[in-house]
């Protein structure tokens, strides 16, 4: 994996191209596309083709794959053609995401891996056998994560001193397997909110030699689905900015979760690179159409259309007027609110295209805005918009349920 900066701005962050094996060049910031089980998540690969036709690369997880492990040990194609996309490139993590990891069953030795089945307690050795089956082009280094705003001083110490001691089991091995000599690997940084121990997690990773890996991956900021959300900006952004100060530029930063779109663009313009989609998933799962506006010389809109809100069931026309998408070229309003109280699949796929298109929308205006280094206009317009809980976007979740299979969460009967 190649990076190269293009431009840095003092105000709005910097520009990049990042290379993967034989890609073309990706612009960064970079949204990668969250995908459950190697799908994106409600899309066939024809429905998404219809959402893009533009390179993307895939972010797949264990925890919804572990199970594919033993197939892909004999399979010899990309990983990218196993789950139907041959000319993606794939990103593996170890955690979804788009869902609230449990917390607790770590050990000395070991971090647990949250799957359909159960948990498994994964040693080092276990998790680079799993990769290896997998054989990403990218793919983060093992860390205890489980650490949140609230996580001890304690707790803290220990997540940093249990992946060091992965990591340099990681670094060990990733020269040494041969179904990963054509992968990058990642050093995770971690430290929750501490921001000595995220010095210590940083200089760990500096300190190996020079091509041991390729990027960096922030984590226990959260741990994953709605509570991402909801974050401080206050709490978060010294944080983060104090472990950009002290890493090199020249290789790319990925923070993975469901940031709401303000706190994204306060992490682009700190200089993240890197960030995924699982924002839009929670977002359909919890019944949203994304309709804040990103453009900033027209009108500005509220940050969601809930479709469960009874006040559309006679609104004739599209979920966010003027967009392109399919979705909103030939479905209404009180059509997607119909959906939702037959509880018919067709709702998130609808919602998943609609959020899809829309995001990856607003990461194109993000680009321009950082060309024109106009990122803090863009970042002040949005978070004007009548959001939830004010900048912070919050998805609350809702209580309604449609049926014994909406498990809590309505439309999310087939998601995974």
């Amino acid at each position: 994996m190649k990076f190269f900066i293009k431009s840095i701005s003092k105000n709005s962050g910097r520009l990049g191209q990042l290379r993967i094996k034989d890609s073309k060049e990706l612009e960064t910031p970079l949204l990668l596309q969250t995908t459950k089980g190697g799908s994106i998540p409600y899309l066939s690969a024809d429905v998404f083709g219809m959402v893009t036709q533009e390179q993307q690369v895939l972010q797949l997880t264990l925890c919804t794959m572990d199970q594919m492990a033993e197939s892909l040990a004999q399979w010899n194609r990309s990983l990218g053609a196993y789950v139907g996309y041959p000319e993606y490139n794939t990103l593996l993590l170890l955690r979804d995401p788009c869902e609230a990891t449990p917390t607790g069953g770590n050990d000395r030795d070991v971090v647990p891996l949250f799957t359909r089945r159960g948990k498994e307690s994964l040693t080092v050795e276990r998790y680079l056998q799993l990769v290896s089956s997998f054989a990403p082009d990218v793919y983060q280094g093992l860390c205890d994560a489980d650490t949140n705003p609230e996580s001890t001083k304690k707790r803290v110490q220990k997540s940093v001193d249990r992946t060091e001691r992965f990591m340099e089991h990681c670094y060990k091995q990733h020269r040494e397997l041969d179904r990963l000599k054509d992968s990058t690997l990642l050093a995770p940084i971690v430290g929750g909110y501490n921001t000595y121990a995220r010095t210590q997690s940083i200089k760990h990773a500096r300190e190996q030699p020079k091509g041991s890996y390729g990027g960096y991956i922030f984590e226990g900021f959260h741990t994953n689905g709605l509570p991402a959300t909801s974050l401080s900006p206050s709490q978060l952004l010294p944080i983060v900015e104090h472990c950009l100060q002290q890493l090199e530029e020249e290789l790319p930063r990925l923070m993975p979760g469901p940031f709401t779109p303000v706190l994204m663009l306060e992490l682009i313009r700190l200089g993240v690179d890197v960030f995924d989609t699982s924002y839009a998933y929670c977002a359909a799962v919890n019944y949203k159409a994304l309709t804040f506006s990103y453009t900033i010389d027209k009108k500005e809109h509220s940050a969601f259309l809930d479709v469960t809100d009874e006040a559309i069931k006679e609104e004739f026309k599209p979920m966010l007027e003027g967009c392109k998408c399919l979705a909103c070229q030939k479905h209404t309003r009180a059509y997607v609110h119909h959906l939702y109280k037959t509880n018919e699949l067709l709702g998130p796929i609808l919602l998943m295209i609609h959020n899809l298109h829309h995001y990856m929308g607003f990461f194109d205006v993000i680009r321009q805005s950082i060309a024109m280094d106009q990122l803090p206009s863009l970042l002040d317009y949005v978070r004007r918009q009548n959001m939830p809980n004010d900048v912070n976007y919050c998805i609350e979740p809702n209580t309604k349920v449609v049926g014994k299979a909406a498990m809590g969460k309505g439309f999310i009967t087939a998601a995974n």
